[in-house]
């Protein structure tokens, strides 16, 4: 095995270790410090350090890492080989400290309790603001625009509202997770880090909590009956005429964009409309004749998609609510100077945000009690990031925490 003890990365174990942490084995590793003649003071990793400017003279000497930790300077960097010890632990150490950033934030004040109210009450129509009425006189006409141009803004700030607060939750959970790791790959770290991850999980469901107030269930629930949809059959429909041969192939791919962007979304069914109109006009280019009879046609279309998957929603279920355990992946890491990526669509994140009934935090799973139709689509969609399973297949009257706790995730396979 190749020894990686000619590279060394440059740390700053002042910053990241406290006296409270736990060092497990780490502790008796030796690192290089200096320090004043006098011996007092603060333990250096440099010698180069400003706080030593003044000294007649500087030392230095090995120490137990343990016996040093009460006295790191915090301003150092300490020169370690690549297969320390201390530097994976100190990553861990970063994993569990970092969720105090979240535990510390100022609470909501009087406006922005006021905003998320607003949010709610103008999500709960749609996301874009109704169309304006045409039975306004030409006096009123420009402020009916100017109004109508508020509208547009509040709907924007309540949409941007709604994606802050979904970014929020998704962050925290991933702290979490990524807490739990070090603590299992670091099991002595548990004692010290159990409160920090106790409360963050408290501002977690609050987060949680208030996504969930800005997303409508039934549009979940009218997500996951598009999906059980047939697939519709091409009829030659008149307003098809201007795609000519074009007709059947643009039928196909508009029903399959519509689709696909209604089942994985938090949207009204109506707000996915410009998908099918953009599919339409990428079909004539820069031909006019035949296209506004073929875009009224695809909308009578997709009203009538919109009509059989809110049928499809509104049947009497021939299942009963289901109770379904998912573990919920993380942000996905990237590069430094890139964005997390949420491996979650809206309609995944939104589902677990509005229906949960249980989590457990050591493994960061979750409970929900969700119609039958959204329990399809949960199962249809688990994979090996996202393992999905019904809780009670056996009937059990075990509380939803209890069959989470005795839930193997990790025991199960995905095709």
């Amino acid at each position: 095995m190749s020894s990686n003890a000619g590279e060394l990365r440059h740390v700053m174990l002042g910053s990241i270790f406290k006296p409270e942490v736990p060092l497990g084995a780490a502790r008796g590793t030796p690192i290089t410090c200096h320090t004043s003649a006098t011996g007092k003071g603060k333990l250096h990793g440099s010698p180069e350090c400003r706080s030593l400017r003044s000294a007649a003279s500087v030392n230095q000497f090995d120490i137990p890492f343990g016996e040093a930790v009460e006295r790191l300077c915090t301003n150092c960097r300490w020169a370690l080989s690549t297969d320390s010890p201390i530097l994976p632990l100190g990553a861990a150490v970063n994993d569990v400290d970092s969720l105090t950033i979240w535990l510390y934030r100022d609470p909501e004040n009087e406006n922005d309790i006021k905003a998320e109210r607003d949010a709610a009450i103008a999500l709960s129509t749609g996301d874009y603001p109704p169309p304006p009425t045409n039975d306004v006189g030409d006096a009123d006409e420009e402020d009916s625009e100017a109004g109508h141009d508020e509208e547009w803004e509040r709907y924007d700030r309540a949409r941007d509202l709604r994606y802050g607060r979904l970014s929020h939750w998704r962050r925290l959970h991933s702290y979490l997770m990524r807490s739990n790791q070090a603590v299992a790959d670091y099991p002595f770290l548990a004692p010290w880090a159990e409160g920090l991850q106790s409360r963050l999980t408290a501002v977690l469901d609050a987060e949680r909590r208030a996504f969930a107030d800005l997303v409508q269930p039934a549009r979940l629930l009218e997500a996951a009956a598009v999906r059980v949809l047939p697939t519709p059959q091409f009829s030659g429909d008149p307003g098809f005429a201007g795609l000519g041969a074009e007709a059947e192939k643009t039928f196909r791919r508009a029903w399959y964009e519509w689709s696909r962007r209604a089942t994985w979304s938090w949207q009204r069914l109506e707000d996915h409309d410009l998908s099918v109109y953009t599919v339409v006009s990428d079909a004539f280019g820069r031909r006019r004749k035949g296209k506004p009879e073929a875009h009224t046609a695809f909308r009578r279309l997709t009203a009538d998609w919109i009509r059989q998957a809110r049928e499809e929603a509104a049947r009497p279920a021939t299942a009963s609510w289901q109770l379904v355990a998912v573990r919920t992946p993380a942000l996905s890491r990237t590069r430094h100077s890139e964005p997390e990526r949420d491996p979650l669509t809206l309609w995944e994140a939104s589902v677990i945000a509005t229906y949960q009934v249980a989590f457990n935090r050591k493994a960061a799973t979750t409970a929900l009690l969700v119609p039958h139709l959204v329990a399809e689509q949960l199962l249809a969609c688990a994979s090996h990031d996202m393992p999905v399973q019904r809780l009670t297949l056996d009937g059990s009257a075990l509380p939803a925490e209890t069959l989470l706790e005795q839930w193997d995730h990790e025991g199960l396979t995905h095709s």
